[in-house]
């Protein structure tokens, strides 16, 4: 039977002022409970929470076997936040839908972006409460960072009350919430020994013939815990399993070897019952006090119970209930990797071979939420030596393909350059040589093993048309990235995606996924060699092919639309250029694409700057930088190198010289350019300052000005970007032009009139500016 709520007044006191005013400042707090298994973390969160009437209560609990589970800590959080009307729709899609979009990009940020939103749906201030935070998975504390870094920027009324056991885990929780929340608004509880006469009160609930000094002496044995005192006042010296029916002792064993709640329905499954048996056996648990109900589900009704049952299962039933909770998440799980994931751990600790599960897991759509950590452990795994070869070169592909979709490169590096040294068959190895080469790519002090691997690639002796495009596509990027072979990489990137033409059609024929995608990059670096290229003819033939052959492609329609912007830019129709590039921001935005967000943001932004309209452009970059905040954190930047000068930093400097206080705006640019490491895109920064201080500087400035000049010169030619170089001559003329320095001016015109083709039109307006500048000055 259970018992009323004892003792811990002040703690209970503390926890209400904390809300209270966290509730009047409108400002966002933490409490994190501490203390031993038993001292009673988790009744007193149950408590606090049954207590508050005005805030609306939301859950996460870590469990043990969940620990390496992603978001399983988080689950009853994300179904909560899924039934938001509106908002929630989306995270329902991304998390819940038996089988989710094929060509889907479900990376943790697209479900932290669509929980968020979900999460400012809510119109009552928020209790996030959070129990046992040493056994929660990583990318639940995670997300709980990310929620809290949210409603820190829209000062939502929102707490967070945690208890944990002390652990390393706990103190990066701990760590979390204090970066983000800061020192004044996270307190910390310590929970020590029950009172006395708190504990004497307890005794006197679960054995009423007590006397006090009985009750007394239980205390000072149990040394203040409340669970041990409750043991001790029922009579027993330890927790009592015994005078259980068998039917209760089996669930109660399976809940304990599961470590998380179980609905009636999913125990029974697991030990092939039906569900009135499992019913009655839950129902004789709970009067014994040893279950409680979650909700729907039923768990142990402490961890120290729990423990004690473990201890008393002889090795081989608890591999059989292992064995038995496996089978039953394998065939629930479909593609779900959470369920997966548990089922592999219950294989593992019931003995059986992991091969299938771990290559289910591998194959899901949602196998980026594991993280590095799954990465790690499937990698185990697949390394394994008694694996079978076609087998373990499944699972070994798997991983690679894995580590390079979490972007960890040397990871990829590595696994796939021992994938092309060991396999025989040539596809397969061109396959493995072709993702090594862009792994290395990617790796700043390994990119000069990118072009032997490609040359590998090339190489192999396959039919594979698929891997003939992706090759030449991939060799287009290195020529002018790795080798700065810019006019031979042109030339590849359309023959890329002239091969692409001629194998899947334009209008193109009916594709397989591998096929579409393969067709997609290849499009896109010519269009990028296009745009370098200044052939605005071609930017919208291939913007135009791209549209048609994205279709089903989440990312694929964005990018279109981008690019098509751009081409419409580059011709000077400035009204439908906005108009496409919105509809790539808003795509990106509904989906919940926040990389995409924040490139098609930048790209409508660049736009909307040219266009003079700064109040939209105003709006447009808060909402870009608070994105960039949310996903970077606490690092100062989540990447400093965007599209050219399409950084949404670069392109804030942009409207703030347009319409703030110029000087200002140009120290902060002068702080930009030393935060930037990449030449191609500080050579933009270095031409705004030389030419803003040229229109609204004095002469004493020209030293200043001349040493931007310079430096944006050296960046150029470190970039090799002939587009960028070009535009810097526009830029470096006008800067002369407005110093009096005309023939330097008119030699920079004539420069950029010899070094290439008719360019964009907002160029050509710049360049008829700066020689009516000149004119102006002279006459």
């Amino acid at each position: 039977m259970g018992t009323s709520f004892v003792g811990r007044q002040t703690e209970l006191a503390l926890l209400e002022s904390i809300c209270s005013n966290a509730i009047a400042e409108e400002t966002p707090s933490a409490v994190l409970i501490s203390g031993p298994p038993g001292s009673g973390k988790s009744r007193l969160l149950t408590e606090f929470a049954s207590r508050q009437r005005s805030l609306r209560p939301l859950r996460m609990a870590g469990y043990e076997a969940g620990n390496r589970v992603p978001l399983a800590a988080a689950a009853d959080l994300m179904r909560e936040l899924s039934k938001v009307s509106g908002a929630g729709a989306m995270l329902s899609e991304l998390l819940f839908e038996p089988t989710p979009a094929k060509h889907s990009s479900l990376e943790p940020l697209r479900i932290f972006e669509a929980a968020r939103r979900s999460l400012l749906g809510f119109a009552d201030p928020l209790l996030l409460v959070v129990d046992d935070v040493q056994w929660i998975d990583e990318l639940s504390v995670a997300l709980c960072a990310y929620l809290v870094r949210t409603v820190v920027t829209e000062q939502t009324e929102f707490i967070v009350i945690a208890a944990g056991r002390p652990s390393h885990e706990t103190i990066v929780f701990w760590d979390s919430l204090i970066k983000e929340l800061g020192t004044e608004r996270v307190t910390s509880i310590e929970l020590g020994p029950l009172e006395r006469e708190d504990a004497v009160e307890l005794v006197r609930q679960v054995a009423p013939d007590s006397s006090p000094e009985r009750a007394a002496e239980l205390w000072s044995r149990a040394k203040g815990s409340p669970f041990w005192i409750g043991v001790l006042a029922r009579g027993e010296e330890r927790v009592n399993l015994a005078g259980l029916g068998s039917d209760a002792s089996r669930v109660l064993a399976l809940l304990a070897v599961t470590t998380r709640p179980l609905a009636v329905s999913e125990s029974a499954g697991v030990l092939g019952w039906d569900e009135s048996r499992s019913e009655r056996a839950v129902a004789e648990l709970e009067r014994s006090g040893l279950v409680v109900r979650h909700a729907l589900s039923h768990g142990v009704a402490h961890d120290l119970i729990r423990e004690s049952v473990i201890s008393e299962l002889s090795a081989p039933r608890r591999r059989e209930l292992h064995a038995a909770l496996a089978r039953w998440f394998e065939h629930h799980a479909e593609t779900d990797v959470q369920l997966l994931h548990e089922a592999l751990i219950h294989r593992r600790e019931a003995g059986a071979d992991l091969t299938d599960v771990a290559l289910r897991v591998l194959q899901s759509p949602r196998r980026r939420l594991l993280g590095r950590g799954g990465l790690h452990e499937l990698a185990q795994v697949a390394d394994s030596e008694r694996l079978a070869e076609p087998v373990g070169v499944a699972l070994r592909i798997a991983v690679a393909q894995l580590a390079s979709e979490l972007g960890d490169q040397q990871i990829a590096l590595e696994r796939w350059s021992h994938l092309a040294s060991v396999v025989m068959d040539p596809t397969v190895r061109a396959t493995a040589s072709l993702a090594a080469s862009k792994a290395a790519m990617r790796v700043v002090e390994r990119k000069e093993e990118a072009f032997p691997l490609l040359e590998l690639a090339r190489s192999q002796s396959t039919d594979d048309p698929v891997i003939a495009v992706e090759i030449q596509s991939h060799r287009a990027n290195l020529l002018q990235v790795v080798k700065h072979e810019a006019e031979e990489g042109r030339r590849v990137a359309f023959r890329a995606a002239e091969k692409a033409r001629q194998l899947w059609g334009q209008p193109p024929i009916e594709m397989t996924e591998r096929e579409r995608d393969a067709y997609v990059a290849a499009l896109q670096v010519a269009f990028d060699a296009a745009v370098v290229e200044e052939d605005g003819p071609a930017q919208l033939s291939i913007a135009d092919e791209l549209t048609h052959v994205a279709r089903g492609s989440e990312e694929g329609v964005v990018w279109a639309d981008h690019d098509r912007a751009v081409g419409l830019m580059f011709a000077g129709r400035l009204g439908e250029a906005i108009d496409s590039g919105r509809r790539a921001w808003t795509r990106a935005h509904e989906r919940m694409l926040p990389m995409l967000m924040l490139t098609s943001g930048a790209n409508l932004l660049s736009m909307l700057v040219d266009g003079a309209r700064l109040d939209e452009a105003g709006e447009l970059i808060s909402e870009c930088m608070e994105l960039e905040q949310r996903v970077a954190g606490t690092a100062e930047r989540l990447a400093m190198g965007k599209v050219g000068n399409y950084s949404i930093h670069d392109l804030r400097h942009q409207a703030w010289l347009s319409r703030g206080d110029w000087n200002d705006a140009v120290a902060s640019l002068e702080h930009e350019i030393a935060r930037q490491q990449e030449p191609h895109f500080r050579m933009h920064l270095h031409w705004h300052v030389s030419v803003w201080l040229a229109r609204c500087g004095d002469r004493k400035r020209e030293d200043e000005i001349d040493s931007h000049i310079a430096a944006s010169h050296k960046d150029a030619v470190a970039a090799d970007c002939r587009r960028c170089a070009r535009e810097l001559m526009l830029k470096t003329a006008e800067a002369f032009a407005r110093l009096g320095r005309f023939a330097e001016a008119e030699r920079q015109l004539s420069q950029w009139d010899e070094s290439g083709r008719s360019a964009a039109v907002n160029d050509t307006l710049w360049r008829r500016h700066v020689a009516a500048l000149i004119v102006n000055a002279k006459s």
